[in-house]
């Protein structure tokens, strides 16, 4: 939505002058331009504002309660205007303002701390926002978020830029109590209840090419949209669900106690990624994505390969 500021920079220069000045006289001499343009700005300046900023009625002139309201407020617009310019010309940017970044939920608990902590560091103002990753993309191509993790690398568009993560593989999940046998998968659809993601997600759409694979389907289907209530559903005992290690490291050590956790014969992979538009914010979705690499293998996989070590060779 458009907005008519109604002023540009160099008024606020000649309005901060006039104010300083004391009277227009002077601060034409010191602007080097003529005291009518002087006037003129200032008579442009009010009507556009809707109010009256310097009564003239009197002499010397008087600043109104609205004028030096104005005032103060147009000293810090000009020299963060001056800032800018100088740290631009001299290549001495040293933080960036408002960056928000989309994370997708199983990511929330190992990299989110982290994830604070460097935009903390590299930024004035931040936002880190969870959720289910298949809206993720669309929010980074409507400039909603500045960057995603997530496991959907937006590949349709040549304006962004991709930093490969980790890439893991599907596992399989039943309750701890279930007599489960290698091979047996038939035998499992068919007597506990799927829970598995929607088909519209990223993860969803993962497990049912998954399921394809195996030749495996359930007529007994339990939709959930986060792996905290699909992994307590199978803690249940009337469940089973088909998911990855790190969206199980979410759910905490209760209530992976209660899982029995299988790797699958040729698995399908999630890949996670960070992704960004390119050149707008220098080297933070580079440095974010080597933090995240580093963040996931020394804390989650550790924790995650000490819980199943057969997973030692299966992350890439």
């Amino acid at each position: 939505m458009s907005f008519s500021f109604g002023f540009d920079l160099k008024v606020l220069e000649v309005f901060v002058e006039v104010i300083r000045s004391g009277n227009m006289t002077l601060a034409a001499q010191r602007l080097n331009v003529t005291q009518s343009s002087i006037s003129q700005s200032l008579s442009n300046l009010e009507k556009s504002l809707e109010t009256q900023l310097i009564d003239r009625s009197v002499r010397p002139m008087r600043v109104t309660a609205n004028g030096r309201y104005f005032y103060d407020r147009s000293l810090k617009i000009l020299e963060e205007a001056r800032q800018t310019s100088q740290n631009l010309k001299s290549g001495r940017v040293e933080q960036l303002r408002n960056v928000r970044v989309a994370l997708v939920d199983s990511l929330a608990v190992p990299l989110g701390s982290s994830l604070m902590e460097i935009l903390s560091e590299q930024t004035d103002d931040w936002a880190i926002l969870s959720g289910l990753s298949h809206s993720h993309a669309k929010s980074l191509l409507t400039n909603e978020v500045d960057i995603i993790i997530s496991d959907d690398a937006v590949l349709g568009s040549d304006e962004l830029i991709r930093y490969p993560i980790i890439r893991e593989p599907m596992i399989l999940v039943v309750p701890f109590s279930y007599n489960y046998k290698e091979g047996q998968l038939a035998n499992l659809a068919s007597t506990l209840t799927l829970a598995r993601y929607p088909a519209h997600t990223i993860i969803g759409k993962t497990v049912e090419e998954q399921l394809k694979k195996l030749q495996l389907e359930s007529d007994k289907r339990f939709f959930l949209d986060n792996t905290y209530a699909i992994a307590n559903m199978v803690a249940s005992g009337n469940c089973w669900s088909i998911t990855t290690p790190l969206c199980l490291y979410q759910c905490g050590h209760e209530v992976r106690s209660k899982l029995a956790v299988y790797p699958l014969s040729n698995s399908d992979y999630r890949e996670l990624t960070v992704v960004s538009r390119r050149s707008d914010l220098w080297h933070l979705p580079e440095e974010i994505a080597g933090y995240s690499r580093q963040t996931i293998r020394d804390k989650a996989l550790t924790d995650l390969k000490a819980w199943l070590p057969w997973l030692e060779n299966m992350y890439q």
